[in-house]
């Protein structure tokens, strides 16, 4: 049956419509085979203007698309859904990003951007027409767990709102501390193993000598940072120097400071053992201003490599200035050192006025916050990748930034990086909400674009079974590898690595891709 296509041109932007000529790209989509319709519209984001497409296509028996347009995610929720009730399956929308692969990097060239947009229409309509109609598959969750792991601010927070939705929350806290939250709080418990996706986890709880499986249909992490693994030249120097949360709660219980009192970033300046990057600063600046009112006598200096009081947390910096903190900056050069001869006295170079500084100290106090270890463990465990700096992985930080590339699995506060009580509450109260909404669909969504094995091929050598990061391939009773379809993302890292070439990605098969790439080259290979 010959494939009927659609091409939608979208001119919304100021650059499309002044760079590209698209009368002309008109003209070269409906001179194209398979081509039977060619609409022209001013924003293809906009449903309003999606109306006379669809009745078009609908006229013209359309039953696939190319769309010229913006960034896919920008555009596709919108024109997918108009192409669904139209009657085309979602999975033969061919979509092209015109204005950032064509029009931004050639602002000044017209010929070369016409040249190049026609190239790439002409791409997309012949992989188009190779493209397979998919479906999407459901499977009920078996259970509405929403598993938070940390009872910080942050998960309280996912707490709370996930228990706001409908869900039931379960909170794991690996100490005994009394809390008040939602939901089971389970205390001196930690994830120690897990298999499943999102919807429909197991997850391996270690609950003081116990082990048990638990159900879960959504995961938040909210480890938080690793304040009791400080480690550093400083901190082995000055064997009572305590974290700033420790020192916090000491301030509250009414105890006075002992002596002049010294706030620094970091308990290793040069960032051998612990990487010098963001730091409590805002709590920071709360706890010298508390401190000042409570014993304004009490010498009181935060020295630091580089201040981040975003926002209002300005305002916090020039109070405590003006109540008599003294703040020294310095760097890596003349980083901080306490002599073993004089365990009392820290000694640092201002970069401000090019002086050495010997700042005699009663108590000292360390604001760094060093990723948690436990972020390790959980990443082996729900298979979610780290940053660099020892974080969880977020998703995208413009869209789901609470989100990892897993689905089901959410992530908040410091457990992504070191950052404010404030906004941890925010993005714990932001991973609940989707954590909670997600589970209440009470369905899993899979399929669509899936990687596929050719049992013929397969060798079972388990390259896949080891490189996918969402555990989908497995060795089936055959004794060669299977795709657990609901877990697959369809990424194809185990497209790539198989080296038996026995699996492929739905819609991204060796001819489509080869027949696309010949278009573009212009060549025959």
């Amino acid at each position: 049956m010959k494939a009927m296509v659609q091409v939608v041109l979208c001119r919304c932007c100021i650059e499309v419509s002044k760079l590209l000529d698209m009368e002309r790209l008109q003209k070269v989509a409906s001179e194209s085979n398979n081509v039977v319709s060619t609409v022209a519209v001013d924003a293809v984001c906009d449903g309003r203007n999606l109306a006379p497409v669809m009745a078009e296509a609908k006229l013209k028996e359309v039953d696939r698309a190319v769309v010229l347009a913006c960034h896919k995610k920008d555009i596709s929720p919108a024109v997918v859904k108009a192409y669904r009730r139209a009657g085309v399956n979602e999975y033969l929308v061919e979509f092209v990003n015109i204005r950032e692969e064509v029009v931004l990097p050639h602002m000044g060239d017209h010929e070369s951007a016409q040249k190049k947009a026609e190239t790439k229409l002409r791409a997309a309509i012949s992989r188009a027409v190779l493209l397979s109609p998919l479906e999407k598959l459901t499977e009920q969750m078996a259970t509405r767990n929403v598993v938070i792991i940390g009872a910080g601010v942050a998960g309280q927070a996912a707490a709370s709102e996930a228990a706001r939705t409908g869900a039931h929350t379960i909170l794991l806290e690996k100490t005994g501390r009394s809390l008040k939250a939602p939901g089971v709080i389970l205390p001196h418990s930690q994830v120690v193993g897990a298999k499943g996706y999102g919807g429909n986890f197991t997850l391996r709880i270690r609950a003081g000598e116990k082990s048990e499986d638990l159900g879960a249909a959504a995961v938040v992490v909210a480890t938080g940072g690793g304040w009791t693994s400080l480690r550093g030249p400083l901190a082995k120097a000055v064997k009572d120097a305590m974290p700033l949360y420790r020192f916090y709660e000491v301030l509250l219980s009414g105890s006075p400071p002992n002596g002049p009192v010294v706030i620094v970033d970091t308990p290793d300046p040069v960032g051998k053992t612990v990487r010098v990057q963001d730091y409590a600063w805002d709590e920071t600046l709360e706890t010298v201003i508390e401190l000042k009112k409570k014993h304004p006598d009490t010498l009181v200096t935060v020295v630091f490599q580089e201040m981040r009081a975003f926002g209002l947390s300005e305002l916090a910096y020039k109070e405590a200035a003006d109540i008599g903190v003294r703040f020294v900056r310095y760097d890596r050069n003349g980083s901080p050192k306490v002599d073993p001869k004089q365990p009392n006295t820290l000694t640092v170079k201002d970069l401000s006025l090019g002086e050495v500084l010997s700042i005699r100290f009663g108590t000292l106090v360390f604001a760094s916050i060093p990723p948690n270890e436990d972020n390790k463990l959980l990443a082996d465990a729900l298979r979610i990748s780290m940053t660099a700096d020892g974080g969880t992985r977020r998703g995208s930080i413009q869209r789901w930034p609470v989100t990892t590339p897993k689905p089901g699995v959410f992530v908040c506060g410091s457990a992504l990086f070191p950052k404010s009580k404030a906004e941890a509450k925010v993005e714990g109260q932001a991973a609940g909400a989707m954590a909670g909404a997600f589970v209440m669909r009470g369905v899993v969504e899979y399929g669509g674009v899936v990687a596929e094995v050719t049992q013929d091929k397969c060798s079972a050598c388990l390259t896949c079974v080891r490189t996918c990061p969402y555990e989908a391939p497995f060795i089936g009773t055959a004794s060669k590898a299977e795709i657990r379809i609901q877990a697959c993302q369809g990424c194809g890292m185990c497209v790539g690595i198989c080296p038996s070439k026995a699996i492929e990605l739905r819609n991204y098969t060796d001819e489509q891709i080869m027949t696309e790439t010949r278009t573009l080259l212009g060549g025959d290979f």
